[in-house]
């Protein structure tokens, strides 16, 4: 059963500044050399929205429908991404001839069973569809993340927001210990390395509740202390710079949940530049966007100056992501819908039939 979660434009606006930083990195566009970090926005983004999901949910019944939750992730992440990896082996071997038809199989392969952030890590593949390792990351915090909440869920709430203060630590020091010990790669892909945007994410959904209603003015100075420090990231950090594993991308993750504080003010100033009608859109097929973008952002960039590359490879994009959410996606969405009545529908008889049994019995 999924709880009801208040629509938020804000957020959506949010998601199109990250994919928008991630494909101006992806093609070398002048100033987004460290336009990764939008991957962090998107981690901590992930973290809050599942958190808040999964405890209004045990909160409302005391429990969490793991199949259903397990089952309404699958439909949202897997057909799309399937879809991209189905027109992927269809043009790759024309493309990229070079490492052979068995090689593209291997590498859809590694995407489809959310593989690519352990083999990117120690193996560097695969090459062309290297956006996927955020997709297998976040796979393995949604496998994880209920039974966290389950247990969480059995202390009392300071105990639950000093447990997540303490795991957050705990992540960022595993980063950079990893980082000192086997280097960029496996510290920047592997799932246990990116825990802590994922983690500051659940702390945020699981504090800020707490706090109460953000005045106006603190919404406004989050925001502007945000936009500081991801501007000063962009401008400071590049690909593979050690303090880019050590502070830039906590910098950044303590960016995003500053902006998410102050997006859920929506008299804020940061509430109405996110919630624009073309950011608001973009948001709604960020996803698709960043499916599709990076095999065209490989092959073009090596051709191709970015100032070609980048409208180039943004208009693909976009016209890929729209197909996929028009034919499959927003299909998909409704059905979900209609999959969770039904189990709500399911698990309310289950709970009404033994209270009958018994008020029957107690009768007779």
């Amino acid at each position: 059963m999924q709880p009801s979660l208040r629509y938020n434009p804000a957020l959506n606006g949010l998601r199109a500044v990250a994919a928008m930083l991630v494909v101006g990195d992806h093609c070398r566009v002048p100033g987004f050399g460290a336009g990764y970090f939008g991957v962090d926005l998107f981690f901590v983004l992930s973290g809050y929205l599942i958190t808040r999901l999964l405890v209004d949910e045990f909160g409302a019944h005391s429990r969490i429908d793991l199949p259903g939750f397990y089952m309404r992730r699958f439909l949202r992440l897997t057909p799309p991404l399937l879809l991209m990896l189905a027109a992927y082996l269809a043009v790759a071997p024309t493309l990229w001839p070079q490492p052979g038809l068995w090689a593209h199989v291997r590498d859809a392969g590694l995407a489809g069973f959310y593989l690519s952030d352990y083999a990117q890590a120690f193996w560097q593949h695969p090459k062309m569809l290297l956006q996927t390792w955020s997709l297998s990351v976040e796979e393995h915090f949604y496998l994880a993340w209920p039974f966290a909440i389950l247990l969480l869920a059995r202390v009392k709430l300071r105990w639950r927001i000093a447990a997540l203060i303490g795991l957050y630590f705990l992540a960022t020091a595993w980063r950079i210990v990893e980082y000192e010990r086997l280097g960029w790669f496996v510290a920047y892909y592997s799932f246990d390395t990116r825990l802590s945007g994922l983690v500051l994410g659940a702390l945020l959904a699981t504090s800020l509740p707490r706090l109460g209603r953000v005045s106006e003015e603190t919404a406004n100075a989050a925001g502007l202390i945000a936009c500081v420090m991801i501007v000063s990231c962009l401008r400071v950090s590049n690909w593979g710079t050690p303090w880019a594993m050590q502070w830039t991308i906590t910098l950044v993750e303590l960016a995003a949940a500053a902006i998410l504080i102050a997006a859920s003010v929506r008299t804020s100033w940061v509430s109405a530049v996110l919630s624009a009608p073309p950011l608001v859109g973009i948001g709604i097929i960020s996803y698709g966007i960043y499916l599709w973008h990076y095999p065209a952002a490989f092959f073009l960039r090596e051709h191709l100056p970015w100032y070609q590359t980048w409208p180039l490879v943004l208009a693909f994009a976009l016209a890929a992501a729209t197909a996929s959410y028009l034919i499959l996606e927003r299909p998909l969405q409704r059905y979900r819908r209609g999959l969770t009545a039904r189990r709500r529908e399911a698990a309310d008889e289950r709970v009404a039939v033994p209270a009958g049994a018994a008020a029957s019995t107690s009768v007779q």
